[in-house]
């Protein structure tokens, strides 16, 4: 080797330094700041956890959110509130993303010409205040707001002598509010229980989507179906047009036209009539369901079907009936609602399941008449103030009407539609940033606190509206006749905690621990209210005209995901896939192939559907899970604003809906092939059937009934399930763990919150439309939908991570053991040692193992939601499901600190926590006494994924259990 000098090699060393500190992705600068004197509550390291109140819907679930070095890093349920029992669904996890979203407005804007500019907050308040005090007429239109919220909005209405204040929410319940008015005089959406339900009947109500409280319903649902030994999982039937995630967990499928569905509700009920199965006698009302009948011809159905959903219906013990969707306004949806309501009435269920004495708090959000009043009443001497609500994108001729008023104020973390049309565009602080306080059923008042300092330049809705009253010479007064300076006072005084004594400041920081007030036991059912069966009517169906080919019934769906659109720019639920057609990042027209032929439509081609109100262009999916004469589209996409994310993908479905439906259940569409190009949907799972490889297993419940019920080979991932005449490798010897988990088959409803909720926790990158369709996901967690054999209606779920294989294979061929089993069992990834040779990845028979193709970058200020305690991994990187393994870590050095053994369940992955179905069970199998243990050597419904391989997986499933027994 020749001599180097050192003239060169500083010549050399030099300018490589310079390439690293000029070269933008490797170049990383963070500041740091000495806290020379430190915040007495704040330990650095130690997680902090606030409670707080979900506003991401308006079912009100309460959650811890978990604080780092002041940091909100992940949200989980509060475990004492009622509505959820520590459980979230996919958009409660991701409440974090709404906190910590990069397109979030940071600044008062104001609207000069086309373009907003930057003010200061003083400039903002001194220009609303003096177009108040100048006489403007106050309007308010807001999202639903209740508690203390409503009281500033309310007075500040009343402060200039206005009463115009509506809650606007685009998913109202118009139909099932107008049949409770019609029927009970009670227009209100009341408390469904399905706890303990032994028959539901949905007439197209998602329920265990975005239909009342999802995460509730979705944890009564799957106790009701657990399968225990000696009792009969609850059943459920549904009816309608499409085939969505709450109808593919029903044990009946009966698909409907939406023009037909009131039909054979009142099909229904007239079976449970003739034959004398009711409990109560609807009688008054035949004559008004014999004319219901008459207006429409029964579709062809299996009338033996029908029957039997009506024996079991009318025979159960705890029987509830549900109509949907939501959002549906027709004459067809209120006859759907008013038919459930009368079948609830005919069995009893009125004061068992269904509950009118405890209404939901959407039954004060705006009605359709409400609504349509208040935009045609504004007028150019108008200030009107719209607080995060959207009706630009949600409602047909809104933009028009709003333009009417003489001055919109924004109030809001988004630049939404409705944000595009304002002069003014106020920061307000995110749900999570506030004070406040939601009742989403009277004695569930859950407390609303900030779980970080605020990121931006933002305030709360409330203190805005208190200053700009103040300022204009018209201070807000309480019910109780004080003038609150913030809302934050406003909240104590109105809980009985503002007089500043100690006992008050102790009860006060009672109930920010607790999250809110509420009874530990569930009140009893008030008394059922009278029906008002003499004069019933229903609205009569026009038998259609003669219909044209191109001629279908629209079906808008809501994504359990997206919601009503409001969630659109948050990565984490755009790349959760459907849970039916594992599609992410868009939507798409669903179609009958019958149909499809006769328009000659094949499956991808680009589609227009056109209703009066609009139409919009979608890819074409061609399916029989869409009734023949319906074409289904979900709502939620198609923003020309709120964020990058949400910009431009797929279209909205909103701008086919007329203000007033008058006829079916929406608006009559016709849908025509377009030429062009169509957007590829993005599939993450490209076959939904087995291949006879018995993935996805069930079992018959006589078989389980039986005195010896067969059981699977299986063989525990211990050393005593090693065999010498056929296992290659050695047994392992675990020191003090072997950490195991269970997944209940039979509770999975397909929700996918576990998949959002491993994104948070495990700091796991949103790669994209891009990267995913060239099939570069990083989920760790998903969970595929698998066609049921025997069944074309029903699918099923299989949440598949990293088995953690005792017997691994990805293990023996890593060539740098970056992929290696450590001494508590699991199959750990040293992502230091990771060289990107993918053989553990080719090698894997479960697939889930994801690989960093690119260096990916995390949108300020994304990066502080990541998890501090998980690395964030770089291109040519490895990774896959740890258990949490930094759960497992807390817990072992908790329990050393404290000189005792672990407990069980004191382990909780991400995923298990989360779940609302209750299907994850994780523990240590050298615990005699854990709940995993006594599953995985016990349950007669056990069995390992592709266990002819020898893996020995540290994940064992239950099968699905089918009733055959009724």
């Amino acid at each position: 080797m020749t001599e180097m000098s050192r003239r060169t090699f500083l010549w050399i060393t030099g300018g490589s330094s310079i390439a690293l500190a000029t070269d933008p992705p490797r170049k990383l600068v963070n500041k740091l700041i000495p806290k020379v004197i430190p915040p007495e509550q704040i330990m650095p390291g130690d997680w902090t956890y606030y409670a707080t109140t979900c506003r991401e819907c308006p079912a009100g679930c309460g959650m811890h959110v978990a604080n780092r070095d002041g940091r909100a890093t992940k949200a989980e349920g509060n475990p004492a509130h009622p509505v959820n029992r520590g459980t979230l669904c996919p958009r409660g996890q991701s409440s974090l993303q709404g906190l910590y979203d990069p397109d979030r407005v940071t600044t008062p804007l104001y609207r000069s010409g086309r373009k907003l500019r930057p003010k200061s907050w003083q400039e903002a308040l001194d220009s609303i205040s003096t177009r108040l005090a100048s006489g403007g007429r106050v309007a308010l239109l807001s999202t639903l707001q209740t508690g203390a919220q409503a009281e500033v909005l309310r007075s500040f209405a009343a402060a200039f002598g206005s009463d115009r204040l509506l809650y606007y929410e685009p998913f109202n319940y118009e139909a099932l509010r107008a049949a409770h008015q019609q029927l009970f005089g009670l227009p209100v959406i009341p408390r469904y229980d399905l706890e303990g339900s032994d028959f539901i009947v949905s007439f197209a109500a998602d329920f265990l989507e975005t239909w009342g409280s999802p995460v509730r319903q979705a944890r009564q649902f799957s106790d009701g179906r657990a399968y225990r030994e000696g009792s009969s999982p609850a059943r459920m039937a549904y009816l309608g047009p499409r085939l969505s995630m709450t109808a593919s967990n029903a044990d009946h499928f009966v698909q409907v036209s939406p023009r037909q569905l009131p039909v054979v509700a009142a099909t229904l009920l007239r079976v449970i009539m003739d034959r004398g199965w009711n409990r109560n006698d609807p009688g008054p009302v035949r004559p008004a369901l014999e004319a219901l009948l008459k207006s429409a011809p029964l579709p062809a159905l299996d009338q033996e079907l029908l029957v039997t959903v009506a024996r079991g219906f009318s025979s159960a013990r705890r029987p509830v009936a549900l109509a949907g969707p939501q959002y549906g306004s027709g004459p067809a949806a209120t006859d759907t609602a008013l038919c459930a309501a009368l079948l609830n009435y005919a069995v009893g269920a009125i004061g068992t399941t269904v509950d009118f004495s405890r209404p939901h708090a959407l039954s004060n959000s705006a009605r359709e008449a409400e609504l349509e009043l208040f935009l045609s009443s504004l007028a150019p001497q108008d200030v009107l103030f719209v607080l995060d609500a959207n009706p630009a994108y949600s409602r047909t001729g809104a933009v028009e009407r709003l333009a009417r008023a003489g001055m919109v104020v924004y109030l809001g973390t988004q630049l939404n539609e409705t944000a595009e049309l304002a002069r003014w565009v106020l920061p307000t602080d995110t749900p999570l940033e506030s004070w406040g306080e939601y009742q989403p059923e009277p004695g569930v008042d859950g407390l609303m606190q900030p779980v970080m300092g605020r990121l931006y330049d933002s305030r709360n809705a409330g203190d805005i509206l208190i200053a700009l009253a103040r300022q204009a010479g018209r201070p807000l007064r309480t019910p109780r006749g004080t003038r609150p300076t913030d809302l934050l006072q406003w909240l104590k005084e109105r809980r009985g905690f503002g007089g500043g004594g100690d006992d008050a400041e102790r009860g006060w920081q009672a109930a920010l621990r607790t999250g809110g007030t509420w009874p530990t036991t569930l009140p009893a059912v008030g008394a059922a209210p009278a029906p008002r069966l003499a004069g019933l009517s229903f609205q009569a169906q026009r038998p259609p005209a003669t219909a044209r080919v191109e001629d279908v019934e629209l079906w808008p769906w809501a994504s359990i995901m997206l919601y009503d659109g409001r969630l659109s720019n948050r990565g984490w639920l755009q790349e959760a896939p459907d849970p039916i057609t594992f599609i992410v990042w868009g939507n798409w027209i669903d179609l009958h192939p019958k149909k499809a032929a006769a328009l000659g439509i094949e499956e991808g081609d680009l589609v227009q559907l056109t209703t009066v109100a609009g139409s919009l262009r979608a890819p074409a999916r061609l399916t029989t899970e869409i009734h023949e004469l319906s074409a289904a589209i979900g709502l939620g996409q198609g923003h020309s604003a709120l964020g990058k994310n949400a910009r431009g993908v797929g279209s909205n479905a909103f701008l086919l809906l007329d203000a007033v439906q008058r006829s079916g259940f929406f608006t009559p569409c016709r849908v025509s092939r377009v030429a062009g190009d169509a957007p590829r949907p993005i599939r993450t799972a490209l076959r939904r059937e087995q291949l006879h490889r018995d993935l996805l297993q069930s079992v018959p419940l006589s078989v389980l009934r039986a005195a010896n019920p067969p059981r699977a080979e299986f063989d525990l991932p211990l050393p005593e399930g090693y065999h010498a005449d056929r296992d290659l490798y050695p047994k392992h010897e675990h020191a003090k763990h072997r950490w195991a988990m269970v997944i209940d088959l039979q509770r999975c409803i397909g929700c996918g919150a576990c998949a959002v909720a491993c994104y948070a926790e495990n700091n796991v990158p949103v790669i994209g439309p891009e990267l995913v369709a060239d099939g570069r996901e990083m989920a760790w967690l998903r969970v595929p939908p698998y066609r049921v054999p025997g069944s074309p209606w029903r699918y099923a779920w299989l949440p598949l991570h990293c088995q953690h294989c005792d017997a691994a294979p990805c293990e023996p061929v890593c060539p740098v053991f970056a992929a290696v089993h450590n001494e508590e069992g699991l199959n750990a990834q040293i992502y230091n040692r990771c060289i990107g040779t993918r053989y553990c990845s080719n090698n894997c028979p479960y697939k889930v193992r994801r690989f960093n193709w690119v260096n990916l970058e995390w949108r300020k200020p994304l990066d502080l939601q990541l998890n501090p305690e998980v690395t964030v991994r770089q291109r040519g990187v490895m990774e896959k499901c740890t258990f949490c393994v930094q759960r497992i870590r807390q817990a072992e050095y908790r329990a050393a600190r404290e000189g005792r053994k672990l407990a069980d369940g004191e382990v909780v992955p991400a995923c298990a926590q989360t779940c609302p179905a209750g299907v994850f069970t994780f523990g240590d199998l050298l615990d005699p006494g854990a709940q995993v243990t006594r599953i995985t050597r016990g349950d007669p419904r056990r069995y390992h994924l592709l266990h002819e391989l020898n893996t020995k997986p540290a994940v064992t499933f239950l099968r699905r259990v089918d009733n055959d027994l009724v």
